[in-house]
C-alpha cells in the first residue's frame, strides 16, 4: 500500500494533511516578489506546522480508495509514520512522489518542497447580475422595428400532437366497445334459448303413406328422431372455479346486479365453483358450453351433473 501517494491525494484536495507522528502538512501560498529586475509568480509551498487537528480524515481517505476497514488503513499510516521517523534518525529522506521530502533538522521534522513542484487552485464560480443584464440588453439597439412574437401567439406542436393521440386512443376505445357488444349481441342471438324450463311438445305420429310403401316395398324407412333429443334438460353448467370463497361470493354478487342467477358449490377447501343451472337440448350441450365460455371469460366451463 502505497500511504505517501494517499498523503499527496489528501494534501492537494484539502491543502492540509494530518499525518500521527509526523506533524500536520499545510499547502501555503507565497505572494509574488519583486527582485529589482523581474516579478516573481506566486507559488505554493508546502510546509509542517506543530499544531493542527488530531483527526483520522486521512486514514478513512485511505481506508475508502484501498476498500478496506478503518482500522486497517490507521495501522498502515502508523506503521508509515515509524518507518518514516527511524529513516531519518538515520539521516535518510523520506520522500512524497511529485511533493517533496520530509527531513529532519535539529531534531525536527520538516519539508523540503520539491522545486518543479507546481500547484493550480480550482476556479472560483461566478454568477453573473440578472439586473446588470437587463440593462446591458435595453441599451443595444434593437436590429428590427417589428415585435419578436409572444410564446401565445406561437403554436404549440406537443400539444397538438398530444390532443391528436387522445382523440384516437378515445376513439379506438369506443370503436372496441361497440365492435365488442356487437359481437357478443350476434353470438347470443345465435344461441339456440337455454334458459327456457318448458318441456317442448312431442310432434305428433303421422300415419305411413301405405299407397307408397305398397308401391315400393324396397325402399328404406329413416328412423324417428328420438324423443331425448328434442327434450330441454337443466344441467348444471361449472362458470367459473376459484380458490377462496370469498372471491367466489364476490363474483356472484357481481352476477346478480346482471340478472344472472348462479350458485356456489365447495369442490374441496381450495376449489369452489360458480354454477348456473342452463335448460337445453342434450345436443346443443357443446354449444352451450362454448358460448358460456365467451360470455363468462371461463375457458374451463363443464357440465357438474348430468340429468
Amino acid at each position: 500500500m502505497d500511504i505517501g501517494k494517499y498523503i499527496g491525494l489528501f494534501l492537494l484536495k484539502n491543502q492540509f494533511c494530518y499525518i500521527h507522528g509526523l506533524g500536520n502538512l499545510e499547502l501555503l501560498k507565497r505572494p509574488a516578489q519583486y527582485s529589482g529586475k523581474e516579478l516573481q509568480p506566486a507559488q505554493y509551498e508546502i510546509v509542517v506546522t506543530a499544531g493542527g487537528s488530531i483527526d483520522d480524515n486521512l486514514a478513512n481517505f485511505i481506508a475508502t480508495n484501498e476498500q478496506i476497514s478503518i482500522s486497517k488503513a490507521a495501522n498502515a499510516l502508523r506503521d508509515f509514520s515509524l518507518q518514516a521517523r527511524m529513516d531519518m534518525a538515520a539521516g535518510k529522506d523520506v520522500v512524497i512522489v511529485n511533493l517533496g521530502r520530509f527531513v529532519e533538522e535539529g531534531g525536527k521534522v520538516k519539508f523540503k518542497t520539491d522545486d518543479n513542484f507546481r500547484y493550480t487552485p480550482a476556479g472560483i464560480p461566478t454568477i453573473k447580475n440578472s439586473r446588470q443584464l437587463d440593462e446591458q440588453n435595453a441599451r443595444i439597439p434593437q436590429k428590427t422595428a417589428y415585435p419578436a412574437p409572444s410564446k401565445a401567439d406561437s403554436l404549440n406542436w406537443s400539444m397538438v400532437i398530444l390532443a391528436t393521440v387522445l382523440i384516437l386512443v378515445v376513439g379506438g376505445g369506443i370503436y372496441g366497445i361497440y365492435h365488442y357488444t356487437r359481437k357478443d349481441k350476434e353470438t347470443r342471438e345465435t344461441v339456440a334459448p337455454a334458459i327456457i324450463d318448458t318441456v317442448a311438445q312431442a310432434p305428433k305420429p303421422v300415419a305411413p303413406d301405405t299407397t307408397q310403401l305398397h308401391n315400393d316395398t324396397t325402399a328404406a324407412v329413416s328412423p324417428a328422431p328420438a324423443a331425448d333429443s328434442l327434450q330441454f334438460y337443466p344441467y348444471k353448467m361449472v362458470i367459473g372455479n376459484y380458490t377462496t370463497m370469498a372471491r367466489a361470493e364476490k363474483r356472484q354478487a357481481n352476477l346478480k346486479l346482471n340478472g344472472t342467477k348462479v350458485d356456489i358449490m365447495p369442490k374441496d377447501s381450495t376449489n369452489f365453483l360458480v354454477i348456473a343451472t342452463i335448460s337445453c337440448k342434450t345436443k346443443d350441450t357443446t354449444h352451450i358450453k362454448d358460448s358460456l365460455g365467451r360470455m363468462f371469460g371461463f375457458k374451463g366451463v363443464s357440465i357438474l351433473k348430468t340429468p
